[in-house]
């Protein structure tokens, strides 16, 4: 750990690099759920959705390992590699079914991918905050990440609505454009 002279404080600069490494296991884990939860609803209106915003993730994580190299942070094999544990535990949850996927499981993933989306907006938000004090950040790419991010939320959670009603309603769906 590098400590600044006389404090015992971490130096920032060892803080971030934390940080970012921290976010890209995040990413790593992202990716894949987006993966998984993309195949498992091919050929639906949310596969195509999760088409389009898997590629976004997969850019995002690009662009996070560019300011990483830029800004001098190595990758953390072992934090990618716990990222990627955390995902597949995730598929451990109980969905009413032992093997195959359920409506329920389509909700509990969107709403972990809107948790993830929700995150990886906060990591923008923060380096923008400190980017002048980094001349490898940019404000202009960290706001149109900011921005990405926040579309990427707001239609994941249209869809996570979407499969709320699906798996919850108590009503038929024929019936409910008669509401």
């Amino acid at each position: 750990m590098t400590v600044q002279r006389g404090s015992a404080e971490p130096d920032p600069r060892y803080l971030l690099s934390i940080y970012l490494r921290d976010h890209l296991a995040g990413a790593m884990a992202g990716v894949r759920l987006v993966e998984r939860c993309r195949r498992a609803n091919s050929g639906t209106e949310l596969g195509l959705a999760l088409t389009e915003i898997e590629r976004e993730i997969i850019d995002d994580r690009r662009s996070l390992r560019e300011m990483m190299a830029r800004l001098g942070v190595a990758e953390s094999k072992a934090k990618e590699l716990i990222g990627v544990a955390a995902e597949a535990l995730g598929r451990l949850k109980s969905n009413g079914r032992l093997v195959h996927y359920s409506p329920s499981s389509r909700v509990v993933d969107l709403e972990a991918l809107a948790a993830g989306i929700f995150t990886k907006r906060s990591l923008w938000l923060s380096l923008r905050a400190v980017a002048d004090d980094y001349r490898a950040l940019d404000r202009d790419e960290l706001d149109r990440l900011v921005t990405a991010a926040t579309k990427q939320y707001q239609r994941l959670i249209a869809e996570h609505d979407r499969a709320a009603r699906t798996a919850f309603s108590s009503v038929l769906p024929v019936l409910q454009h008669f509401r």
